[in-house]
Formats: C-alpha cells, sequence, structure tokens
C-alpha cells in the first residue's frame, strides 16, 4: 500500500511537509489548509507552488478537501458555497487530475441536507467529478452509515464516502467497525487515526497512532483487502507535525497492513 498524508498535518507550508514527509516513505499528499487559507480560497501562488513541488518532486496529490459543507446550515450558505468555493475547487481538481473533492455533511440542524446533496452531486456529475463525503462529530453527516444512507437515498452515482473510523469513533467513543459493510460500496478516500477512550466529561480525544486506541486497525485494514479497496489511504493523525510522531504513525501503519494476510490465502 502506496500510504499517504493529509499535508497540513506536518505543517501547513507544503515544502516543509514534502521535506519531512519524503524521507519517511510520503510521497502522497491530501491538500486542505495551506499558509495563506484553506485551498483553494488560499493564495493562487501558493497552489501553483504546491503544484510547482509536486512535480519536482515527484510526489502525488491524491484529494483536496476544501471544506465544503462543513458548517453550512441554510440555503444561503449552501448557494454562497456552490457560487463561490465549489468553481474554484473544481478547477484544481481537474487541474491536479484528481477523481473530485472531500467534502462535508453540513451543519447538524441543516434540515435540507440531502436535498443539497442531490444538487451539489448532479453538478459535480456534470464537472465528471466525484463529492467524497467525510463523515464529521460536528455535521449531520457523522457516521459512515449515515453518509452511505444519504448516497442511497439520493441514488447519485457522484458521491462516495472518505472513510474516517477516528471521526466516528470520536463521535460515538467506540469502534465503529460495524459500518464498514454498508459504507464499503462508496468508499472512494480513507483516513487514518486513532484515539484513547474519551474520559468522561471530555469533547477532545487523545490521538495516537493506529494500533494504539479504540480502533480495531487489522480488523478495518483487513476489510478494506476484502472489498478490493485500491484507492487512497491517507493518515490524519491529529497529533503533531513532528518527524519522529509522523515516523510514529507510518511505522504503526506499516506493521499493522504488513502482518495482514494475503487477500486470496
Amino acid at each position: 500500500m502506496n500510504l499517504g498524508i493529509v499535508a497540513d498535518e506536518i505543517d501547513r507550508d507544503f515544502a516543509t511537509a514534502v521535506r519531512i514527509g519524503i524521507p519517511l516513505g510520503l510521497r502522497r499528499y491530501e491538500i486542505r489548509n495551506l499558509v495563506t487559507g484553506r485551498a483553494p480560497l488560499c493564495e493562487a501562488r501558493e497552489l501553483e507552488e504546491v503544484e510547482r513541488i509536486a512535480q519536482g518532486e515527484g510526489v502525488a496529490i491524491t484529494a483536496l478537501s476544501p471544506g465544503l459543507f462543513k458548517l453550512t446550515a441554510d440555503a444561503a450558505g449552501f448557494r454562497r458555497e456552490m457560487a463561490e468555493v465549489y468553481p474554484r475547487a473544481a478547477e484544481w481538481a481537474r487541474r491536479w487530475n484528481l477523481p473530485g473533492l472531500i467534502v462535508f455533511g453540513f451543519a447538524r440542524g441543516n434540515e435540507a441536507a440531502a436535498e443539497f446533496f442531490a444538487e451539489a452531486a448532479a453538478r459535480a456529475a456534470a464537472d465528471r467529478l466525484l463529492l467524497t463525503v467525510e463523515p464529521e462529530p460536528i455535521c449531520r453527516i457523522g457516521t459512515a452509515r449515515a453518509a452511505a444512507e444519504l448516497i442511497a437515498r439520493t441514488g447519485s452515482e457522484a458521491l462516495r464516502i472518505n472513510y474516517d473510523p477516528g471521526n466516528v469513533a470520536w463521535l460515538q467513543n467506540r469502534d465503529p467497525l460495524e459500518e464498514f459493510a454498508g459504507a464499503a460500496p462508496y468508499v472512494a478516500n480513507v483516513h487514518v487515526k486513532d484515539m484513547l477512550p474519551l474520559a468522561p466529561g471530555a469533547h477532545e480525544p487523545q490521538w495516537v497512532p493506529a494500533g494504539e486506541g479504540i480502533i480495531d486497525y487489522p480488523a478495518h485494514f483487513a476489510a478494506l483487502r476484502r472489498a478490493a479497496y485500491s484507492g487512497p489511504i491517507s493518515l490524519e493523525p491529529h497529533m503533531n507535525g513532528r518527524p519522529e510522531t509522523i515516523r510514529r504513525c507510518v511505522e504503526a501503519f506499516e506493521k499493522t497492513w504488513s502482518s495482514l494476510p494475503e487477500p486470496n490465502r
């Protein structure tokens, strides 16, 4: 498995992220936050620099996460994002030959999420792009199960799931392995992070490398293999960007992944 990472989990300066990541074997990067802001609403020169560095270093950009629909609470917010954020994000996705965009599942109180997703997916389909929904604890779509139900409800071929068991574990304070079977047909991207059990009254997890927390990553990875998943897998440690921390996360992933039996066994 050619492991990647969300670049700003190392550093918002892409050159620094790549300088630290390459010696650790990381040659695939998701773009999210840069020095001048969240892509693509940051300065254009910084996106151009990302492109230049990626080409010069021979690394791949595997995803773009512009933050679409993360805090969108109503129709006005949805229209604004579709007018101001989506076109720029779609332009860079096409320029970088990405399959689509990572998006989120609207604010919790948004009762029109399915309607808005259907509209956004129709536009993405017309642009030959996918919208890959990342479950997020603060969003209406907070679990992989909810994302799969949303996709089934809309019937859109342009919607997929960014499978992130760490986010769901944060919401539910448990390993959400049972969600995978329903999500599997739609998984197009994977994020890897782990957490210790939430203490009573705590709201922020203590994040740890995969396999050191409550998520049964051997089982999740085995399920991905059984589903013949071949898309990107990216670290999203939520820890710090120090080289020794990123190395711990890379080694934890590799140890777990390499211990799995071959799919045909």
